[in-house]
């Protein structure tokens, strides 16, 4: 896609090429390639800037130095001006999270979404990468204040800090500054995963727990438990029922990443990716509760008779005692729904719960195993 103000004099004109790795981080580059150039154009009254957006995979885990070379011959053969990669994968380089990082000799940048945090995130997306592609074209010595290069929305910013890099091909490194950095990277790969689709990715799993539901439903002994548990033990029943299909998932499908204990970055990396894990899952799971519990709910408004269940509690029944039951049922019915998910492939595990960068990775790590 090319985003461009029309004809233009040749030689006043320049293009920013984002190249970003599909689906998560190229919706983002789609959404805000439009106001990227709006924001170059704004700041450069002297060119006329173009944004050219391209979908490419590529392994970004260890930064930009080891693809170098490689996003410098694509930027060539593309006669970029500038050039900004987006990845959705977390990066850690020397006990810090990096945010971006630019290129000394060559106008590339890489940026690491998920370190961007989970707010406002377009907002951040395209004026970092604006904010970058104007840095990079206005080509300031690395030996100059860091200050004086600073893209704005990474240099002025109190969550992260600029560091000039004397050895390597790396320029300029922008990394959280702060303890909070740890939470916006977790919450951007959770946002990365999109948890949401695991609604519709397990669909064994939903299967079974819609078939116990239906059974349990039409049980008076149901109704019974539902109405001595009380509100204080079916909570503790539905933590415990969400709480089982998320370690079900987990276990059955070996999503667990036991890093080497020798190594503190390994360990570190496991950690934020076992969190984001439990996180997704669990917020997945989540959603589909609350579905499920409105679904049983109004087949219990519909097909269990008042008169009856009244007849069975040996009281009378309110609309919170329909409620309770639902309830009940729900939780007894994710139970089921966890050992249905073991019929799931752990494809489709991974293509429900994480993105396609994350999936990759440890689609690669079994294959390496």
């Amino acid at each position: 896609m090319a985003e461009s103000s029309g004809d233009v004099n040749p030689t006043s004109a320049r293009t920013l090429g984002v190249l970003a790795e599909p689906e998560v981080t190229a919706e983002f580059a789609e959404r805000n390639g439009r106001e990227v150039g709006l924001l170059l154009n704004l700041a450069d009254e002297r060119h006329d800037w173009s944004v050219v957006i391209e979908y490419q995979d590529f392994t970004a885990g260890n930064g930009l130095a080891p693809m170098l070379e490689s996003m410098e011959k694509h930027r060539i053969h593309r006669a970029w001006d500038v050039m900004v990669c987006l990845t959705d994968l977390p990066i850690r380089l020397e006990g810090r999270t990096v945010v971006a990082e630019v290129a000394l000799g060559e106008p590339i940048s890489l940026v690491s979404l998920p370190a961007l945090g989970a707010v406002n995130i377009d907002r951040r997306v395209r004026t970092a990468v604006a904010d970058l592609g104007w840095a990079m074209h206005r080509h300031f010595d690395p030996e100059d204040d860091a200050g004086e290069f600073g893209p704005p929305s990474l240099h002025q910013s109190r969550h992260i800090e600029t560091a000039v890099l004397d050895d390597g091909p790396i320029g300029f490194r922008y990394v959280s500054a702060t303890r909070l950095g740890r939470g916006r990277l977790l919450a951007g790969m959770l946002r990365a995963n999109r948890p949401w689709r695991l609604v519709f990715g397990l669909r064994s799993a939903m299967a079974a727990a819609i078939a116990t539901g239906a059974f349990a439903l039409v049980t008076d002994t149901i109704w019974q438990l539902a109405d001595l548990l009380g509100a204080p033990r079916l909570t503790l029943l539905m933590v415990l029922s969400i709480g089982s299909m998320v370690c079900w998932i987990i276990t059955q499908h070996d999503l667990w990443e036991s890093p080497r204990r020798d190594d503190s970055l390994e360990r570190y990396k496991a950690s934020l990716y076992n969190i984001s894990t439990v996180w997704s899952l669990m917020i997945g799971v989540v959603i589909s509760y609350v579905l499920l519990f409105v679904a049983v709910l109004l087949a219990a408004a519909f097909t269990i008779d008042d008169v009856l269940l009244a007849l069975t509690l040996q009281h009378p029944v309110t609309v919170g005692d329909f409620v309770e039951v639902a309830w009940m049922t729900t939780s007894a019915a994710l139970i089921g729904g966890a050992l249905g998910s073991g019929f799931e492939s752990k494809d489709d595990i991974l293509r429900a719960a994480y993105g396609q960068r994350e999936r990759h990775r440890r689609q690669s790590m079994d294959a390496g195993d």
